[in-house]
């Protein structure tokens, strides 16, 4: 069982992380004890370590009680994701004592058992996954934690949980390609919604929303990473491509690449606002000779293109054109201000919605659209 030692060296790491951003987060650490949730992991060299709680090992323990996301499962994926990063989403969810909540994600339990802390009873806590096996095993794991009544059920979480809303808060603990209706449509008047937003690999921002007076509003909140939304909302339009590759993308990473020169290096700030502007593309990581090159699949034009965060050189592999429109936005995103994620304001709208002027940008999903606009200079 878990000494004192590891709980109060997590709870300094995450308090030097700056991870406690709500007085009630580090209570609810030290109150839903993350080695219950644990059943296996993949460890350092992805060997399967098998975890029982009642004979941990002071290694095993280490590692679950550190700032570190944990896969639990392989095939279909599933992980405990990295600590901090929860708890920074559930101070980003403002959730207080009293509201229900809606889970998209289950995974451990860990994340149900945190909420349950924080609105004060677990009865409130609505918590879905597609994996029932792992539904199961979360409520064992809650039990075990002491942590009872969490409404737990297997499912495809784009439907949401109609009989239980309207739901003060709802969170996604899974990446998410898009916005099904359902979720805004069960949250309550005043409510928020918190999604990590999969965008082409660049990376999946939390989105937060919020109903209020019939209009669904917010912004974004943070970068992060997570594992895609299973169900009939899944879509691979915005997940990383892996190896092998088809044979014409193999080939077109065998040629070689065009070099085109910036004003300085892009980031994943500036890839976000040539999306904006009407460049999509997917994600793609390719193992060159041992080295990991991080790239962007334009399919239109059959181009790719890899760009250098240390420098400001931009490599194309197919259509060049493809790098000088990026090169234009990427000027026209640093005459801007260079604005980050967390400067848009955004807001659903319907999808024969226009943009109200030149500092706004519609992002059209399959089933959602949202319009991305910047404050007026000055």
């Amino acid at each position: 069982m878990i000494s004192g030692t590891h709980l109060e060296a997590f709870v300094q790491e995450l308090r030097r992380k700056g991870a406690f951003r709500a007085p009630w987060l580090e209570d609810a650490v030290r109150a839903v004890p993350r080695h219950c949730f644990i059943e296996q992991y993949y460890g350092p060299q992805n060997d399967l370590v098998a975890f029982d709680p009642d004979l941990a090992t002071d290694e095993q323990l280490k590692l679950i009680y550190s700032d570190m996301g944990l896969m639990i499962r392989k095939t279909p994926h599933s992980a405990a994701s990295q600590p901090s990063l929860v708890l920074c989403m559930l101070a980003d969810l403002d959730i207080r004592p009293g509201q229900k909540v809606f889970e998209i994600g289950t995974g451990s339990g860990w994340n149900a058992g945190l909420l349950a802390f924080g609105v004060g009873a677990g009865d409130l806590v609505y918590s879905t996954d597609a994996l029932p096996d792992l539904v199961q095993q979360a409520g064992v794991h809650l039990r075990r934690a002491g942590i009872h009544g969490v409404n737990l059920r297997a499912g495809d979480a784009g439907y949401g949980w109609s009989e239980a809303a309207p739901f003060d808060r709802i969170m996604a603990t899974v990446g998410c390609p898009d916005i099904p209706p359902a979720w805004h449509e069960q949250l309550a008047e005043g409510g928020a919604l918190l999604l990590p937003l999969k965008t082409a690999g660049i990376g999946d921002p939390v989105i937060r929303l919020r109903k209020r007076d019939g209009r669904v509003i917010g912004e974004f909140t943070r970068w992060s990473r997570f594992m895609t939304l299973q169900g009939d909302y899944w879509s691979d339009v915005e997940d990383i491509l892996q190896e092998p590759f088809e044979p014409r993308l193999e080939a077109l990473l065998l040629q070689e690449p065009k070099q085109i020169l910036l004003s300085e290096p892009i980031t994943p700030d500036g890839l976000f606002f040539a999306r904006l502007k009407g460049l999509h593309f997917q994600g793609l990581h390719n193992d060159d000779h041992g080295v990991l090159r991080v790239g962007y699949l334009h399919s239109e034009s059959m181009s790719v293109l890899l760009p250098d965060k240390e420098s400001p050189v931009l490599q194309v592999c197919g259509d060049s054109d493809v790098g000088t429109i990026v090169s234009g936005y990427h000027e026209e995103w640093i005459h801007l201000g260079r604005p980050r994620i967390t400067d848009y304001r955004a807001e659903l709208v319907d999808r024969d919605a226009v943009c109200e002027d030149s500092r706004s940008w519609l992002d059209t999903r399959r089933h959602a659209c949202l319009r991305f606009s910047l404050g007026q200079a000055g």
